[in-house]
């Protein structure tokens, strides 16, 4: 026993290895990533206006001249905001966190709460907010003085509040995490998401854009014996117009997945999260709720900030900083159905569903397969991934 104990440990701590030093190589490919990508827009850019956009007749540039203008404008401004807007953490270091201290540097407040005067805030082209924000500025402050308790992260010995999770690349908590991307050199998370979906959105409109008007020229550009009146030579917009086809069919099926799931109330971690959750309740006769999920349409305004108590529709169309409803550090949830809302002592396989348990009715202890039970994410479960849990904040 204490050989396969030891060899068992081995084992463990190889892997650890190993996961370390993937998380470091993908920290250090971020900046290549990040350059590879300006590489490639520019160069698609400079490839469509050279030798797709001067060929066109001059009706049609004037019709989809809107196009022309939209969509470089949101291509680089999108990318621009997504790779230097940080994700927003519940901490300005990653160790031995002070409640009292601030709660972010200089140089992430620049982006995070962008002056008036900023070319990228939307009050300065008379886009301002509508409404009231749906949760406090000073999360740490609002939580303790509605008489909750945060999470202390083990890793960084942070506060971790709910829907946030440790980055094992980033070596830090980020609020509403939903996955760390090495294309941006950092993670997607609640200030940078909205720049990142809207980025896939006008990407994958590109894309559409050079596959449809550049037909014509991608076969000229086989055509040696013929003259090329361009400056981008025909090698490299064959190159650019085969990639642009690629990215046009990959892109929009991941910008689709994140509205699916935006549309659900949830990040890409919960949605494992959730998926899992409910397939216990399923097996348990109960009935699942995601406690984010407040019905498509208001998760969609929640998420771009827009509607009656966000941020007008037209800020879609323009690269600018627009501050997420919440402050991550507290969500609205969604109302529970109107039963009978006790929570009866049952004997379920799953005890991960047991702590957020509300039943219509219950027979003997036992929750009955016929009940119409109703089990929502409870916020510990949710919050706490693995090895993430470190206690309470004082």
């Amino acid at each position: 026993m204490p050989l396969l104990r030891s060899s068992s440990a081995l084992v463990i701590r190889c892997f650890k290895s190993v996961e370390n030093c993937a998380d470091w190589i993908t920290g250090a490919a971020g900046p290549v990533f990040v350059t590879l990508a300006w590489l490639l827009i520019v160069a698609g850019g400079i490839g469509f206006f050279d030798v797709i956009a001067r060929q066109l007749p001059i009706f049609l540039s004037i019709l989809l001249s809107p196009i022309f203008f939209l969509v470089p404008l949101n291509l680089y401004g999108q990318y621009y905001l997504v790779t230097h807007v940080p994700p927003g953490f519940p901490s300005s270091r990653a160790m031995g966190l002070s409640p009292h201290r601030a709660l972010s540097t200089d140089t992430e407040s620049r982006w995070l709460v962008p002056k008036p005067s900023s070319i990228f805030s939307a009050e300065r082209w008379g886009l301002g907010k509508r409404g009231m924000p749906l949760s406090g500025m000073d999360g740490y402050a609002d939580i303790r003085a509605q008489g909750k308790r945060v999470r202390r992260c083990r890793k960084c010995d942070g506060p971790k509040p709910e829907r946030t999770h440790h980055c094992s690349v980033c070596k830090r908590c980020v609020l509403m995490m939903d996955h760390h991307c090495p294309w941006i050199n950092a993670c997607v998370g609640l200030h940078n998401q909205r720049h990142f979906v809207l980025f896939m959105a006008w990407l994958s409109i590109a894309c559409w854009t050079v596959g449809m008007l550049g037909f014509k020229r991608f076969w000229e550009s086989f055509d040696y014996h013929s003259p090329w009146p361009c400056y981008t030579p025909r090698i490299v917009f064959t190159l650019v117009y085969v990639l642009a086809l690629a990215i046009g069919i990959a892109v929009p099926v991941l910008m689709s997945w994140h509205l699916y799931m935006v549309s659900n109330g949830e990040t890409s971690i919960e949605s494992h999260d959730n998926d899992y959750l409910g397939r216990k309740a399923k097996a348990e006769g109960l009935i699942y709720l995601n406690p984010y999920d407040l019905g498509r349409r208001r998760n969609l305004e929640t998420f771009f900030n827009i509607g009656p108590n966000g941020y007008p529709m037209t800020t879609l169309l323009f690269p600018l900083l627009i501050p997420p409803a919440s402050n991550g550090w507290s969500f609205p949830r969604r109302p529970l159905p109107s039963l009978s809302q006790h929570r009866p002592t049952v004997d379920l396989h799953s005890p991960e569903l047991s702590a957020g348990l509300m039943s219509s009715s219950a027979e003997h202890g036992h929750a009955s397969h016929n009940a119409g039970g109703y089990v929502m994410g409870d916020e510990d479960g949710l919050t706490d991934d693995e090895e993430g849990g470190g206690g309470w904040m004082d």
